[in-house]
């Protein structure tokens, strides 16, 4: 692949689109904030100590405290410890109590992860509701499609949008190593007035490991299923004797086969945060991530037949349908950030998140495409892609606290811009290679070379601008929430297939979220919201109008439970999203598409954490999810969109031993259930249930000899016995394993 080429169709493409006024207006007042924020801040650092950060108190019958410092720390340093957490951040885009957020909010704490040991953000979403993480089966770790409440979703790195599959950015999927994350929060539901387009099913915000006050030393290394090597470290603490200057720095490294033979997974990461606080009302971090992946796993299918059908042969859930020596699939991902905050007086603060990212991801592999004739080998077909996703993404956000009378208020105002440049070659052949046995399979084949272009190669460039308000309001035991947003949005592509053209489409949105919650004094919360999403979409009618965005509603409401004297959180919600502006088959016009149709999502879930003792924890979930294609043109009317389980359910629980001969045994283990899903558009035929079981122990060495002080060992199994399932088909075409049984055992040393 000639990338030299494909740069200079890069470069062509960021010159040839003029930047929108209202994009070089917004990226002014950005400009503007910064400064404004930056000149403050060198202000108070220059005056005395006891001048610093006093401002007039607020009037009224109810005064408004003084804010507290800004102070940016890792979640556990910041109150997170066990599997409860009762505040985050990405349902408000403020650090908001979840028991006073009206839409459900799941958060997996650090401490979760830790001891189940989570080797992707799939596994960590593992026992949350409303979420199907691992539809794609065993390469989640690189290729992370995530659907909630029936929807493909995307996800957010520190509140900011990453380049995923939802946002049709093709193989180049952003994902994260788990060992880099403090936590992983999730939103059930549209977050168009925060974030701007979206899914309507919800949002996955992805928070950073991030500078701490308290020195932090780790190191460790484990060893496990298919030959696994992995390292990992991560260092944290002061580096001055004020406290003004923080560090963290966290790597992670691994090598391991897969449960395919001749696929294999490599990745190196690392993550260094810098953080700054010239004064108590100001903080500036700075944070990057390098994340190589020269072996990503592998992206192919086998067939329902002879998997979840019967058939003449069956598929070992080994088997390779690739070719070892052709197939590769690797990526890098290159990324620096920043996060300023400043507190201007009693009721005003101001923060600025910024990253630039870039994703380069090279694939390929020969993909199975049914039987041949004899219905025993597998059709088979050679890819090539080769693309690279440039983004940059800004959010500026300025936050009054104040009150009017007995009314508390948390106003955010907000403007945040996206810029995305996707650029792209997607090669297949016309000839294909011998099909390959399932039985006997013969590897060495020649492989015909890639050389059909299909018509999606080529670069695309969207910006999107938006200017949201939202007023969080306290009255007695109630709490409300209002936002509202604009956005203005523009897509310029250009194909590299010969004879194509290049397009332009601009669209705009306006979108709201209204709810309420009363807190009884028994912890008791019901709730009620209402929000709305939108999400551009590519492509023409008959007439060459541009398709319109999809718009999604959701109708919500459920309970919150928070007891008094408990470190425990409980939430029950129903809810209805109905998507509008499907694309669907145009019954006038042959291969051309309307925008009739409609998807309906309704269900219930819930969700418990709790800390019941000091030894005891317990995780409880189950998610019901009624999907279905209400308005269709096609023969998917009132069919459910395939890969989308009806209902799921999990149980976690672990107990940590205190006293006796095994005093600082922690023992953990969970049971997953997933039922089956449809395999179709059509729903002919449906995936089987897997009930999956997993463990963990972790072991406290210095119980044993204070010499091993700080040492842990851990040992994780996850399937334990070894059900042997499929974990979606999409197509009859198009189905992908379930990961079997895997065994991690690894040691750590703390100081």
């Amino acid at each position: 692949m000639n990338r030299g080429k494909i740069g200079v169709r890069r470069s062509s493409m960021v010159h040839r689109h003029h930047v929108p006024r209202r994009v070089a207006q917004a990226r002014a007042i950005s400009l503007a904030l910064a400064l404004l924020c930056a000149e403050s801040a060198w202000a108070q650092a220059a005056a005395p100590a006891s001048d610093a950060g006093q401002g007039a108190a607020a009037g009224g019958s109810a005064a408004v405290s003084e804010l507290p410092a800004v102070v940016v720390r890792g979640g556990r340093e910041a109150g997170d410890t066990g599997y409860v957490a009762h505040a985050g951040a990405t349902g408000t885009k403020t650090d908001t109590p979840l028991i006073r957020t009206p839409q459900s909010v799941s958060i997996v704490t650090r401490d979760q992860m830790d001891l189940q040991n989570v080797q992707s953000v799939a596994q960590a979403l593992r026992y949350t509701s409303g979420i199907a993480p691992e539809q794609r089966g065993t390469n989640n770790s690189t290729l992370e499609y995530l659907y909630a409440r029936g929807f493909l979703i995307d996800e957010f790195w520190n509140g900011l949008r990453t380049p995923g599959p939802a946002g049709g950015f093709g193989y180049n999927v952003t994902s994260y190593d788990p060992y880099l994350l403090e936590r992983v929060e999730f939103l059930h539901g549209p977050a168009s007035v925060l974030y701007g387009q979206g899914s309507p099913g919800g949002t996955v915000n992805l928070v950073s490991k991030l500078p701490t006050e308290r020195p932090l030393h780790e190191i460790g290394f484990q060893t496990g299923s298919y030959g696994r090597a992995q390292g990992f470290f991560d260092f944290s603490g002061p580096v001055d004797q004020d406290g003004k200057l923080l560090y963290r720095i966290t790597g992670d490294g691994f090598d391991a086969g897969t449960q395919t033979d001749h696929v294999r997974q490599q990745r190196f990461a690392i993550a260094p945060s810098f953080t700054w606080r010239p004064t108590s009302d100001t903080s500036l971090t700075v944070y990057a991530n390098y994340q190589a992946d020269p072996k990503s796993g592998g992206y192919n299918s086998v067939p329902a037949v002879g998997t979840v059908l019967g058939g003449r042969v069956s598929i070992p859930r080994s088997f390779d349908p690739g070719e070892p020596s052709f197939d590769s699939f690797r990526k890098t991902q290159e990324s620096v950030g920043y996060i300023l905050s400043h507190r201007l007086n009693d009721v005003w603060s101001f923060k600025q998140s910024y990253r630039f990212l870039h994703n380069s991801d090279t694939t390929k592999y020969v993909g199975s495409n049914g039987y041949a004739s004899d219905g025993t080998s597998l059709l088979r077909t050679p890819y090539l892609y080769d693309g690279m996703v440039n983004s940059h993404t800004i959010d500026n956000q300025a936050i009054a606290t104040f009150a009017t009378g007995a009314v508390a208020h948390k106003l955010l105002l907000g403007l945040d811009y996206q810029h995305f440049q996707y650029d792209h070659d997607f090669y297949g052949s016309l000839a294909s290679p011998p099909p390959l046995s399932v039985a006997n399979p013969v590897y060495g084949q020649q492989i015909p070379n890639p050389d059909f272009m299909f018509a999606t190669s080529g670069a695309v460039t969207v910006k999107q601008l938006g200017l949201y308000a939202q007023d969080q309001i306290d009255i007695g035991r109630w709490s409300f929430l209002l936002g509202l947003r604009q956005d203005w949005a523009d897509q310029d592509s250009q194909s590299y297939k010969p004879g194509s053209s290049s397009t332009h489409q601009s669209d705009s949105a306006f979108t709201w979220r209204v709810g309420g919650v009363y807190q009884f004094d028994n912890g008791i919360a019901p709730y009620i919201s209402y929000s709305t999403s939108f999400q551009p979409q590519t492509g023409t009618d008959f007439n060459g109008n541009a398709f319109k965005p999809t718009t999604g509603k959701q109708y919500e409401a459920g309970v919150k439970f928070q007891p008094k004297g408990y470190d425990s959180f409980v939430t029950a919600s129903v809810f209805r999203i109905d998507q509008d502006n499907v694309s669907t088959s145009d019954p006038s016009h042959v291969g051309f598409s309307v925008q009739t149709g409609q998807v309906r999502s309704e269900g219930l879930e819930l969700e418990g954490r709790a800390s019941l003792t000091d030894s005891l924890q317990l995780i409880a979930s189950y998610t019901y999810t009624h999907l279905l294609n209400t308005r269709s043109n096609t023969t998917n009317l009132d069919k459910v969109p395939p890969g989308i389980p009806r209902n799921a359910g999990s149980l976690w629980a672990d107990y940590t031993l205190r006293k006796g001969p095994l005093a600082g045994l922690q023992m953990g283990a969970g049971v997953r259930y997933v039922q089956g899903s449809y395999g179709d558009a059509t729903n002919t035929f449906m995936t089987p249930s897997a009930t999956l079981v997993d463990l963990a122990l972790r072991y406290d060495l210095g119980r044993v000899s204070s010499k091993l002080n700080g040492w842990t060992a851990t040992l994780n199994v996850s399937n334990l016995a070894d059900r042997k399932y499929v974990a979606s088909c999409i197509a009859s075409t198009f189905c992908t394993w379930g990961e079997g049984r895997v065994v991690l055992a690894g040691l750590k040393y703390q100081w």
